[in-house]
């Protein structure tokens, strides 16, 4: 080990000389990493947020007319114990409701998403026989982030034609999913279009005919049968018999009943015609009937040509649409991802200008001129290396290009000036160079390799969290990477080629910076270190003062992510029909539309909104439930916080629905921030504590937006049949069975296939299907009479069961909330953590918590190993330099004072301990050393050339005060626009970066000097010798 070291000192110790030596070569080389750096920045992909897979698949059972214990039975249990056979499941959590189930399987974190979903759906397809026959649909969806719509549009015709907006709406997918980068297309918000046969049940009393017996002739009439083919002599024909109806007359045609007196056709006892099936979810812009149309990108593809490419096909596709039908676009992705973009690059430039203004006011025109070059050629070839490491342009990844520019210049300064500083011991400036270089390149590549372990090991975070912040870490060693590279070579070759060797007649503030220290400094600190003890103490307590303030500094996980958009979830009272929650929403706009910064308002009556941010699963088919997205005219976090504000103080004073203002969040897919599961199989005991819990709830300052299902009231409508009446009666059960569905909500036939090749389904129905036309149904027995219904069938009214869950098989009452402006989640949770521990639970009754503090205690806890891993692995470089246990110790006294410091920046600012600042806390750990290496290396030189400990130290910190400075600047002004302007998310890592580097900075040049001068042994075998 100690050779292979003593074999990398050596060649970082000649590279320099050999770059300036081989100066073509190196700049060869240098061009053609640039030149791949900026072809990768103009073909790589971008993207708004981070795109990976996480392994969670999504069910939705719809199941019309089901009451929730029926679906727990029939669906939900059935589901569930197949999926016990899958192995490597984390979690299985099912949301059980009126008409439908939502069920989420989590899987173990590593798990291939795509095999996980396989697995799921081969499950689903095993149970699926299984399953009652009034399962309408059984979706099986990825919860995957990528699957998110990267542009809405919104297409209506003036007169609400149903059937021609669904024609064209299917000519644009087509034509959208045609294009390449499109991974696939979707239509939303309308009633499917069906060929309705709307039965007139007095004229099939009269003729006698049962609904069953109409249902049966035309389902027999509708099967497509393929007979195969005849040969005659030399020509062969394919056979054709009856199949699907392709003409409304045929239909009408159709012989539903005949005797020798009469033949009875479809057209005597029905109308047919092109109709709207029953709506379950109906779509509105600015006040229109619409369809709503998503596309979603394919992976690895360019956000801003594929958008390009959309609008290219819309445009060509308007020009074949009649003058009634219209198109607009609700939103694009591209729009938000071109001003996040464009955002970071503006901070991005910010800093590069802010450390170009203070390394020429430090350094001087040529020197500022050689390290400015070095940041962007880093950048350029730091990307080319992003690109081919598979990540593309997105936040994750501008932020790390960020924080790089601050890190990244400190290499190009030590290296500058101490370049400059051995001008005047060289004859010539290439001697200078490469000298001045190999002075300091092993303390910059040990700094450097150091700052690095601090963002690799991040690699290894096993979460969601893990994978959403991942590209970060990977371009900020990439930067460093091609930082070092860059000093090694090209910045000392520049400096042989710019510099002058004769003293500049203008004086940078590196002049007064070096006199400052030989002067006053230098004094000072000797006075200090003759105060050892006492100036330790002293320390101590600032260290503890400091770190006493972190149980003043709330805690959380993400914040709001600053879009542009607003959703609304709107939820009407129990057994409210699909009308109802309809005309409470159009009430809503009158007061939306009076506030001036919404721009667009788009309703989604039944369902939520289409998929279009990475951490909202959308509802789906739930009567009494909409969703309302609001475009607004720009993101200003006053004008939008004054918006929400004016939205949820007029609509929490409305009775008609629980209206519900979200602004979307930052991180990955969770529950509300503020989530308790009760677990039990007792509902009664559930419904009862869940209760509780939402009151107490609902008492505590900044918990809003609380949902608890299981607590809503719910009414069905019981069918209590007389099995011995219907028996005597002679009607077959089967029969009425059928009979009631078909009356009530309707049954498919067949397939109608119209000229233009589109289907529709065939749907025998009653016109009008409510409470009092029950009593109008009648069956027709074995003996050919009609027997009403209300003969053997009694109709009531009872309390149905409330919507509740399962967790990992177990009954569960879900309980959640949201954190108002300002208001910390982790002290909410505190207040609900309390009570529960003080209630009385029933037997058997357990809470976990959910939300934000789940995604908290595992993000954290593997955070908290990182950070014992990088410590272990730069005290292991550190030893390995230096050949000391005890030195590296004294490197190791920068981190207490960094993070105390970080703590201090939170707490002045009053920013949360989120995940940002976890990470920034991190990034410190390999920052604040480099300061410590380079003196401590410094002073190591100085007693390898015979001076005096106290001597050595001196000397060496009078020679490192201005870098030390000067890299501490910069990185600060590096940081300073992100911090600033940044938004909420990277704010607490920038103050986080900024005030640990402040007060570690101080404590190099106070306390690292006196504990060098406390631990450091004089013997030379303990020094590292130039």
């Amino acid at each position: 080990m100690a050779k292979l070291f003593s074999g990398w000192e050596l060649v970082i110790m000649h590279l320099p000389r050999i770059a300036i030596k081989n100066a073509q070569f190196t700049f060869t080389i240098v061009v053609l990493l640039v030149l791949v750096g900026i072809v990768s920045y103009f073909h790589m992909p971008r993207s708004e947020d981070p795109q990976f897979d996480i392994p969670i698949t999504l069910l939705e059972i719809i199941y019309p007319g089901a009451s929730p214990t029926d679906i727990e039975t029939l669906v939900v249990d059935p589901l569930e114990e197949e999926f016990a056979e899958i192995e490597g499941i984390k979690k299985v959590e099912s949301q059980i409701k009126n008409g439908g189930a939502r069920i989420e399987v989590t899987f173990l974190y590593g798990s291939n998403p795509n095999a996980a979903y396989n697995e799921v759906k081969q499950a689903v397809s095993t149970v699926k026989p299984t399953l009652p026959e009034g399962v309408q649909d059984v979706l099986v969806l990825k919860a995957t982030p990528t699957s998110v719509a990267i542009i809405q549009l919104a297409l209506w015709s003036e007169t609400t034609d149903y059937k021609s907006m669904e024609f064209y709406s299917k000519q644009l997918e087509k034509r959208l999913e045609a294009i390449e980068a499109v991974k696939k297309a979707d239509i939303w918000g309308y009633p499917t279009q069906v060929v309705a046969v709307d039965l007139n049940l007095a004229m099939l009393k009269h003729y006698g005919i049962s609904i069953a017996t109409v249902n049966a002739l035309l389902q027999k009439r509708a099967i497509n049968i393929t007979p195969g083919f005849v040969d005659a002599n030399i020509r062969r024909f394919n056979v054709k018999t009856s199949g699907n109806f392709q003409h409304i007359d045929e239909l009408n045609n159709t012989v539903v009943f005949a005797n020798e007196s009469a033949v009875i056709r479809l057209k005597d006892v029905a109308q047919v015609s092109f109709s709207n099936r029953e709506p379950s979810y109906l779509a509105y812009y600015d006040g229109k009937a619409v369809i709503f149309l998503t596309v979603e990108q394919r992976s690895n593809t360019n956000i801003f040509a594929l958008t390009e490419a959309i609008d290219t096909e819309i445009s060509a596709f308007k020009q074949t649409l009649p003058d009634t039908i219209k198109i607009a676009t609700l939103f694009k992705q591209s729009d938000g991802v071109e001003n996040r973009v464009n955002g970071f690059f503006d901070n991005l430039w910010q800093g590069l200008v802010l450390v170009g203004i203070m390394s020429l006011i430090f350094l001087g025109i040529r020197e500022a001129i050689v390290v400015i070059i070095a940041i962007p050629l880093s950048f350029l070839v730091a990307i080319g290396w992003l690109d081919f490491a598979g990540f593309g342009l997105q936040q994750m990844s501008i932020v790390g290009l960020i924080i790089a520019l601050g890190l990244l210049v400190d290499n190009a300064i030590v290296v500058t000036e101490s370049i400059h500083r051995e001008k005047k011991n060289t004859a010539n400036l290439a001697d200078a160079a490469a000298s001045g270089t190999s002075k300091v390149g092993w303390a910059i590549t040990s700094g450097t390799v150091t700052t690095m372990l601090a963002f690799l090991p991040m690699l290894m975070l096993a979460s969601d969290t893990g994978d959403f912040v991942r590209s970060m870490p990977v371009t900020v060693v990439l930067v460093l990477l091609a930082s070092l590279l860059i000093a090694l070579t090209l910045t000392p070759l520049l400096a042989s080629k710019f510099f002058s060797q004769k003293p500049s007649k203008v004086k940078a503030l590196q002049h007064y910076a070096n006199i400052f220290a030989e002067r006053h400094y230098v004094r000072w600190l000797g006075r200090l270190m003759s105060a050892k003890i006492i100036m330790l103490v002293i320390a101590f307590i600032a260290l503890f003062a400091m770190a006493s303030l972190f149980g003043q500094v709330g805690v959380s996980l993400f914040p709001k992510a600053e879009k542009a958009m607003l959703l609304i979830d709107v939820e009407t009272p129990a057994n409210s029909s699909l009308d109802y929650t309809h005309d409470v929403m159009q009430s809503m706009t009158e007061f939306i539309e009076t506030q001036p910064y919404v721009d667009k308002i788009a309703l989604n009556v039944g369902n939520s909104n289409p998929r279009i941010y990475y951490n909202e699963i959308p509802k789906r088919g739930v009567a009494s439930y909409g969703q309302v997205l609001l475009v607004l005219k720009d993101y200003e976090e006053k004008e939008v916080n004054s918006l929400v504000t004016a939205l949820r103080n007029e609509f929490s004073t409305w009775h008609q629905a629980k209206v519900t203002v979200k602004e979307f969040t930052q991180g990955p897919v969770t529950d509300q921030p503020i989530t308790v599961r009760l677990i039990s199989e007792s509902l009664a005991d559930l419904e009862r504590v869940a209760g509780d819990l939402q009151t107490k709830m609902s008492s505590i300052s900044g918990a809003i937006n609380l949902d608890n299902p299981i607590g809503i009231a719910n009414t069905e409508l019981a069918l209590a049949i007389d099995y011995d009446k219907a028996a005597l009666s002679g009607v077959d059960i089967n029969q009425l069975d059928n009979s009631i569905q078909t009356a009530l909500s309707g049954t498919f036939v067949g397939q109608f296939n119209d000229s233009n090749g589109e289907n529709y389904p065939i749907l025998v129905r009653r016109p009008k299907s409510d409470l009092s036309s029950l009593s109008d149904i009648t069956i027709v027995n074995q003996q050919g009479e009609n027997i009403p219904l209300g003969q053997f069938v009694e109709i009531k009214l009872q309390k149905g069961r409330t919507d509740f869950f399962h967790y990992q098989k177990l009954r569960m009452a879900r309980v959640s909330a949201d954190a108002g402006q300002g208001y910390s989640v982790q002290e909410i949770t505190s207040e609900v953590v309390n009570y529960l521990d003080n209630y009385s639970l029933p037997a058997g009754m357990y809470y976990i918590l959910g939300g934000e503090e789940e995604s908290r205690q595992e993000s954290f806890a593997g955070l908290s190993q990182i950070m014992l891993i990088t410590a272990i692995g730069i005290f292991a470089i550190l030893v390995l330099q230096f050949k000391s246990f005890l030195q590296p110790l004294i490197i190791f006294t920068s981190i207490p004072f960094a993070m105390s410091g970080a703590v201090f920046g939170l707490f002045l600012t009053g920013l949360s301990f989120s995940m940002m600042a976890f990470i920034g806390l991190i990034s410190l750990f390999g920052i604040v050393v480099n300061n410590a290496i380079i003196l401590i290396d410094t002073t190591n030189r100085n007693l390898a050339m015979g001076l005096d400990k106290k001597q050595a130290i001196l000397t060496a910190s009078s020679t490192r005060f201005t870098p030390i400075l000067l890299t501490t600047i910069t990185t600060i002004g590096g940081l300073l626009p992100l911090t600033l302007f940044g938004g909420s998310l990277w704010q607490p890592l920038g103050v986080v970066i900024i005030s640990g580097l402040c007060i570690s900075a101080i404590a190099s040049f106070i306390i690292v000097p006196i504990l060098t001068e406390l631990f450091t042994k004089t013997d030379n075998s303990e020094i590292i010798k130039e």
